[in-house]
């Protein structure tokens, strides 16, 4: 259960009369190329560079620095009480320097990401910006656009612990594989010759 602050709340519920403007925050934990160390860098919906305080998922609040002007867009912000693993779609324009430094500049492959929101009314937000989603970068394709066309970026956000929770392991229970961990292990020695028999581990032989 999500508990929105009251001034975020309040602007939700006002929105049907007077309108508001979503305002996101995208925060990425990258890794340079070279060194493998890890680089931060935000980007958010708005015109122009901007430095705010922001609370992290531990609770703790954080001064972060975004690039704007990269046109950015989340979409597929959904929630759900079971395992589905629904991917965030994440975009930006694609001849912005903040943008092509994210998707081009650092290794994004399962970089760590925050998600922040709030609304803009009058030129001013409504609330600080509230977390809205953490995850990994799952995939970030590039479309190059022909003349005169509109290329983008378009970043695919998972969710960490779905992700994981929803792996398939391709490794398969085997005796040799188990002597890989430990080459005294003997509990798949036979495996292979009672692959096919049925057997109750709760009954006892006679």
């Amino acid at each position: 259960m999500r508990i929105y602050n009251a001034q975020f709340a309040a602007s939700l519920t006002a929105a049907r009369d007077g309108g508001i403007a979503p305002v996101y925050f995208f925060w990425v934990l990258a890794r340079d190329r070279a060194s493998g160390a890890e680089v931060p860098i935000g980007l958010w919906s708005g015109d122009e560079d901007i430095t705010l305080t922001l609370t992290q998922p531990d609770g703790s609040n954080v001064s972060r620095h975004y690039f704007g002007g990269v046109n950015l867009r989340v979409e597929d912000l959904t929630y759900v009480g079971d395992l589905t693993d629904n991917p965030v779609a994440v975009s930006t324009s694609q001849g912005v320097d903040a943008a092509q430094l994210l998707a081009r500049g650092y290794d994004l492959r399962l970089a760590y990401c925050e998600i922040h929101a709030t609304t803009m009314t009058g030129g001013t937000f409504t609330a600080a910006p509230q977390l809205q989603w953490v995850g990994i970068i799952d995939a970030g394709p590039i479309n190059t656009p022909g003349e005169n066309g509109e290329g983008g970026i378009t970043y695919q956000i998972r969710s960490e612990i779905m992700w994981q929770l929803t792996a398939r392991n391709p490794a398969k229970s085997s005796d040799a594989h188990q002597k890989r961990r430990n080459p005294i292990d003997r509990f798949c020695e036979f495996a292979a010759v009672i692959g096919s028999r049925s057997v109750q581990w709760y009954k006892k032989d006679r």
